[in-house]
């Protein structure tokens, strides 16, 4: 028997090896050319990497397919889906927004809409309801899950995440597009801390490392043709912060098949099932590994592919914490 599960076990970090790290970078919108493109696709093949697949994704598209919003999960959803009404906080959190508004949770029940709903109400776009959102003070209910309160003649509004309508907006508004570039490499060469920091560069580009995409778009937003200098909101590119991240943005983005993927066969093979696997991609909800208790996307950011696989196969007894850890919404 121990000599069974030995064998298995070398077959296992065999199979395992050789695994490649896999993210995607796409151009945001207020960068979304062909001149950014053909230089961020220059600086990661110089950085080492391969580039296995590139395309555009336009307005229409990310509209329609949601695709900006599967991109951030329960975030989006719980911004423009799920009426603040139907959200059960938690008795520290209610206790937070009844010191932070003078009012129960309960009480302020009938006064809490979603964006869309506030939106339709005040009759502003995304950018104006940001600024509404941000102008009072925002409470937070759970991890990513923020609400504030808009002042208006009459009685007030509640809305959570009153931020995201304003980033969708950008992506979705006559004209934008997203270009996607799909890169490989071996973490060996390129550990994913590396990638993050030395070649796409810190989310201020003001601060990025030297050499790094973003602090190079700062310093060539002119040559490049950008409309404005980089900011921290307006940085350029966006980059997968981990492998499992990396595989979620990808199926959203350039419709990878999951099931085939090579990182989605050696987690199966790990003992992570299709519908748990499934679970993490879409709401990257808390779970146990490694005897660490997280967000998945969170407890796997930066590390490399293999690390990956391996830590989820020695934590199959943490794993199945995601129905009694998720979100509650």
């Amino acid at each position: 028997m121990a000599s069974a599960l030995l064998l298995s076990l070398v077959l296992f970090v065999s199979t395992v090896h050789g695994l490649k790290n896999s993210a995607l970078v796409f151009i945001k919108p207020h960068a979304s050319t062909e001149v950014v493109s053909a230089f961020v696709k220059e600086h990661l093949t110089a950085a080492g990497m391969s580039i296995v697949d590139t395309g555009v994704k336009t307005a229409a598209e990310i509209d329609s397919q949601k695709l900006i919003d599967q991109h951030y999960g329960s975030l989006a959803r719980l911004a423009m889906e799920v009426k603040p009404s139907e959200f059960t906080p938690t008795p520290a959190a209610q206790d937070a927004f009844a010191s932070a508004y003078g009012t129960t949770w309960s009480d302020a029940l009938g006064s809490m809409m979603t964006n869309p709903e506030a939106l339709a109400s005040l009759g502003v776009d995304g950018l104006a309801l940001e600024s509404m959102w941000r102008g009072g003070q925002d409470v937070k209910l759970a991890p990513g899950t923020y609400i504030a309160r808009l002042e208006r003649e009459g009685d007030p509004i509640y809305t959570i995440n009153g931020f995201y309508p304003a980033m969708r907006q950008a992506f979705v508004e006559p004209g934008a597009t997203v270009r996607y570039l799909v890169c490989e490499w071996e973490e060996e060469a390129l550990p994913w801390e590396s990638f993050r920091r030395d070649v796409i560069g810190a989310t201020n580009p003001s601060a990025a490392t030297a050499g790094s995409c973003r602090a190079l778009l700062l310093s060539k937003w002119q040559e490049l043709g950008l409309p404005a200098e980089p900011s921290m909101a307006k940085n350029g590119v966006h980059a997968s912060a981990g492998p499992l991240e990396g595989l979620k943005e990808r199926a959203v983005w350039c419709d990878a098949n999951v099931a085939s993927d090579p990182l989605a066969v050696q987690l199966a093979s790990a003992g992570i099932d299709a519908a748990t696997l499934g679970g993490w991609l879409a709401d990257n909800p808390a779970v146990t590994l490694g005897g660490v208790t997280d967000k998945v996307f969170d407890l796997t950011e930066e590390m490399g592919a293999e690390a990956v696989v391996e830590l989820v196969a020695g934590s199959m007894g943490g794993i199945y914490a995601y129905e009694a850890t998720q979100a509650i919404y």
